[in-house]
């Protein structure tokens, strides 16, 4: 065996691989020790140089280094360290092994250099002033953003020199040591890795040809046997991997797919990798023709480009928002962070998009209730402060005027109270936090007491009002909130029919739908404005409907409650011929239409 060429090949090739890795290690582990004693030693001179630094920046303010010679002479007693003073132009002012008027200027130093140019430098030379080999630290002195000059500790190299001569033969030993076992253990172990060596070719050639999850046949018990079965299990554990990744790919697609959010991935060349359904439905895109391309030709956003850019150049996560022009108008956010790519120097990024177009229509519409609401409640406070002042400034002996004042003041707090009962309202139903106590309503009778309620106001404008209804239908409701529903509609109609005209109420029912039919004969509605009057004090003519007493809330109310019903709620309207609104509520299992006709 010792004659073989299997053997001495290895053996030869390691043995100078252990050799060479004893010597690289002896002379790394040596500049390594150097190093951390040279470390060492700096934070030992830093240490003191920080130490010193209050009171050197007071002696050099008031250039009094009596005192300053007194303290460096007992440190270097103490620790045998050199301290020296020195000021911005390189003179020397106090100093621990010579008398500073003996010492020449030291602009040219180092670490004086160095430590008025970064705050801190140092450095190994040899001493012209002592005539040996020294570690040197220096500190800047400042005061108030200016430099004063700089504090310089050093320290003798010869007992840093010993240490390491010492360390040095110790570490040589130690890899003579290290590398005679190695050599010996090299040899066993290329002895006992070349008996079987042949046997392994053969299986090998076996496991070339063999397919992934196949196994290895053999028929010996040594340590090719056992390669043998590991590279069996290998094999296996490698088919069962591949079938998982399989299969999480799969999921994770699936997974992508089926979200709302938009996602897109690029690379380190801001070339499109991946895109989910959702992105490309969102920005147009076709994966299987744009993949592959860099994303600023298929994307035309600043937007985009920005947060790519950002996130690649600082491994952080970015956020953005963009206008996706319509129409309809869509409302972007980005997220953007980066991923890491074959190249460890660049990474790609990947963009998750979400629609927030419905979230930046409800803030406007946050934005423009406040706004509303302020001005709403502003106008009778500002009726009521202006009356009442009024009255104070004198017109309360004003006996012909002063009872019209209060009148006023009286109708201004009610239509600030109705507002407010209206917003309350909105309130309660936008929260859901009420407790509905739903019963079976007869719409019949509380459309019989509505009208009983308006026919006063309808009759003081010479209003018709015509009812058309069976005495009995039933839904399950509450009482209440049928009535706000059919208050306001009517109170609508009333109010916006001219003096004469005439308004009609209808119920009906028709597949298990009762149908609440209120037309007027009134001013009309536009159509640019039908789509907008459910919405919270949209009005069509705001001059016109604050000086009716509206408070634009009233058809909000009615939407809110039918929708909570489970309704529907419509509005057809011609501009000078009247208009028309229809409710539909489920009617009741037992509901019933005893009679068809109107009371």
């Amino acid at each position: 065996m010792f004659t073989s060429r299997l053997f001495w090949k290895p053996f030869v090739y390691f043995s100078a691989l252990i050799v060479l890795v004893g010597l690289i290690g002896g002379f790394t582990t040596s500049r390594w020790q150097k190093e951390q004693l040279t470390e060492q030693l700096l934070l030992r001179l830093k240490s003191t140089a920080v130490s010193l630094e209050d009171i050197t920046r007071t002696s050099l303010l008031s250039k009094d280094f009596q005192h300053m010679q007194e303290v460096i002479q007992g440190i270097k007693t103490k620790t045998a360290t050199r301290i020296t003073v020195v000021a911005l132009d390189g003179a020397v002012y106090a100093d621990t092994h010579k008398p500073p008027q003996e010492m020449e200027s030291h602009a040219n130093r180092e670490e004086l250099v160095n430590a008025i140019k970064n705050k801190e430098g140092h450095s190994i030379r040899h001493s012209d002033t002592l005539d040996i080999s020294m570690l040197y630290y220096a500190f800047r002195i400042e005061h108030q953003g200016q430099t004063l000059g700089c504090i310089r500790c050093a320290l003798s190299t010869s007992q840093m020199e010993t240490q390491i001569t010492n360390i040095q033969t110790r570490i040589v030993k130690l890899v003579f040591v290290v590398v005679a076992l190695g050599l010996g253990v090299t040899g066993l172990v290329v002895f006992r890795m070349t008996r079987p060596v042949v046997r392994l070719i053969e299986e090998a050639r076996e496991l070339t040809t063999a397919q992934l999850g196949q196994t290895i046949t053999y028929g010996f018990d040594d340590e090719i046997s056992e390669l043998g079965r590991l590279l069996n299990e290998l094999s296996r554990a490698l088919a069962d991997r591949m079938a998982q990744l399989e299969q999480n790919h799969h999921e994770l697609l699936t997974v992508l797919e089926g979200m709302d959010e938009g996602v897109i991935a690029v690379d380190e060349n801001e070339r499109i990798r991946f895109a989910n359904e959702a992105v490309c439905e969102m920005f147009d895109l076709d994966l299987e023709r744009d993949q592959g391309r860099p994303i600023w030709e298929v994307i035309r956003n600043q937007t985009v480009e920005t947060i790519i850019s950002q996130a690649r150049k600082t491994n952080e996560h970015f956020r953005g928002e963009m206008e996706l022009l319509g129409p309809p108008a869509r409302y972007l956010a980005l997220n953007a962070s980066s991923i890491p790519t074959e190249d460890e120097d660049n990474f790609g990024v990947i963009i998750v998009v979400h629609d927030i177009t419905e979230v930046r229509r409800l803030e406007t519409m946050r934005r423009d209730f406040v706004a509303n609401v302020s001005h709403e409640l502003k106008t009778p406070l500002a009726s009521i402060q202006a009356y009442a002042e009024t009255l104070i400034d004198g017109a309360i002996d004003d006996q012909d005027n002063n009872r019209t004042f209060l009148g006023r003041i009286v109708e201004q707090s009610e239509r600030l109270h109705l507002l407010i009962q209206d917003l309350l309202s909105i309130a309660r139903l936008e929260s859901n936090t009420q407790t509905n106590e739903y019963t079976i309503v007869n719409v019949a009778e509380v459309l019989e007491r509505c009208i009983k309620y308006h026919q006063p106001r309808a009759g003081k404008k010479q209003i018709k009002l015509e009812v058309q209804a069976p005495n009995e239908v039933m839904v399950f409701a509450e009482t209440e909130g049928i009535r706000q529903i059919l208050d306001n509609l009517v109170d609508n109609a009333i109010k916006y029919t001219p003096e004469g005209g005439q308004v009609k109420i209808g119920i009906e029912v028709q597949n298990k739908q009762v149908i609440l039919k209120v037309q007027d004969s009134g001013i009309g509605i536009s159509e640019d404005h039908l789509l907008r009057i459910f919405e919270r004090f949209y009005r069509v003519d705001n001059a016109r409907s604050r000086e009716l007493g509206g408070t634009g809330l009233g058809l909000s109310i009615v939407k809110h409650l039918v929708n909570a019903l489970g309704g529907t709620v419509e509005v057809t309207s011609q501009p000078d011929v009247g208009t028309a609104f229809i409710v539909s509520l489920p009617l009741a299992e037992n509901g019933s239409t005893a009679d068809t006709n109107a009371p």
